[in-house]
């Protein structure tokens, strides 16, 4: 089954770590998982794609290859096959084969910049129909990646061609855009195209400009991420200790990590924070520490605000699971305690995080 889009991001494990010399921590590590096993970029390169993108003032056919080129050095690399195909005319660049950046750089390096205008017409829906035929051949799941600026003057309409593939496909494949229209009436069919089905991604090249951007786009179109747990080896028994009266420990949970921008609680946490609230409720006279946290993306007053507002969203919700009130401190940090590097996407979406502290 294709992964959808708007699936899990992350999936966590609630790690109780107990704070006496007895127990260690159990750490974790980021898997990424391809959304697909195949990619196909399908690119514009008729005679419409020699006009300006205004927005950026270049062609649009140059705008295609750099855009491109730039995303290829920032997907990581994935164990998932590429190919890359244009329309008006129809070329094969690179047949469908494992994910090599160098070998993908080269495929889009050579999609021509400068061409005649007049004759080279927009085949949109036809070439995408020899397309299909190449995809036949191909097992699992499959991403089309259309690059368009929302023209097709001959042949059958695309929107009837993809509708077919889905069809043909079923939930194996998806299509994503990358938007060039400049006019109303192509930016309504580039639109209408990503309506088709709910699990399209499409983004306005203008926007792909933006390193935030970028790697929003590429996450939500080539790969999730989930956390793995690495449970140390355990230690030898330790001699017995002397019976003491025993005290509660204190717990700290797994963190809880938010989409840019947002306070949203994501349905992936349901089981840790349903678990902490069990954990919570088993304690006599429990205190709950709960500490928003941002990345180093925008004004700090506006993060220090935000950082709030997710603590409030993972204390209204133990709340919600009936954990008193008055047992929960919440604390905001902002952008003060990066716990991960802001130099890197990876780093900037791990910061974006609530942690919780049962004493």
């Amino acid at each position: 089954m294709f992964k959808s889009v708007r699936g899990s991001f992350l999936i966590m494990f609630v790690a109780a770590v107990l704070m006496g010399a007895q127990h260690a921590m159990a750490e974790t590590r980021t898997i990424l998982e391809p959304r697909a096993d195949n990619f196909i970029f399908y690119v514009d390169n008729s005679g419409s794609m020699m006009f300006d993108y205004e927005e950026l003032g270049k062609d649009k056919s140059v705008v295609a290859r750099d855009t491109l080129l730039q995303l290829n050095q920032e997907i990581p690399e994935l164990d998932v096959n590429f190919g890359v195909y244009t329309y008006g005319p129809y070329n094969e660049f690179l047949s469908p084969s494992s994910y090599n950046e160098s070998a993908v750089a080269e495929a889009f390096e050579s999609i021509p910049v400068e061409f005649e205008i007049f004759g080279r017409r927009t085949p949109m829906g036809r070439d995408l129909i020899q397309v299909s035929d190449e995809l036949a051949e191909l097992q699992g799941d499959i991403a089309v990646i259309a690059v368009t600026d929302g023209e097709s003057n001959i042949g059958p309409r695309p929107g009837r061609v993809m509708e077919e593939m889905y069809q043909e496909y079923g939930d194996r494949i998806c299509f994503h855009f990358i938007s060039l229209a400049q006019s109303d009436a192509e930016r309504s069919n580039v639109q209408d195209w990503a309506g088709i089905n709910p699990c399209s991604v499409k983004i306005d090249a203008d926007e792909l400009q933006k390193e935030f951007v970028r790697a929003d786009f590429i996450r939500e179109v080539f790969y999730t991420e989930r956390e793995e747990t690495v449970t140390p080896a355990p230690e030898p028994e330790p001699e017995p200790a002397p019976e003491v009266e025993p005290e509660e420990e204190v717990i700290v949970f797994s963190n809880i990590q938010f989409d840019f921008d947002s306070a949203a609680i994501k349905d992936e946490y349901a089981e840790i924070l349903n678990e902490a609230a069990r954990q919570i409720q088993d304690r006599t006279d429990p205190h709950v520490v709960v500490e928003g946290h941002t990345c180093n993306i925008g004004p700090e007053d506006y993060n220090m605000e935000l950082s709030q507002r997710r603590a409030d969203s993972v204390a209204d919700y133990l709340v919600e699971q009936g954990v008193d009130e008055d047992a929960i401190d919440t604390e905001a940090h902002g952008l003060t305690r990066p716990e991960f590097d802001n130099d890197t996407r990876e780093g900037r979406q791990l910061n974006r995080r609530v942690e919780m502290r049962l004493e």
